[in-house]
């Protein structure tokens, strides 16, 4: 079976457009993974933590209550 002009032509630049959408690809990817990256680290704020004052002889009395059991 003979080829034909365009079937040559098209033949020939498939290594072209096959880098062409893996270059895409890769790009798409590399911006994802970048931008993921990015937000992990900026995401990183101190929170001050405020912690209510409990009284101590009640979490003291709760926990004898329960071992008394």
């Amino acid at each position: 079976m003979k080829k034909t002009n365009r079937q040559l032509m098209v033949g020939s630049l498939q290594p072209l457009l096959f880098c062409i959408g893996m270059y895409f690809v890769v790009l798409i990817f590399s911006v994802l993974v970048c931008s993921s990256i990015y937000k992990s680290f900026k995401s990183k704020r101190s929170y001050a933590v405020e912690k209510k004052a409990e009284p101590a002889n009640a979490s003291d009395n709760a926990m004898m209550a329960s071992l008394g059991k």
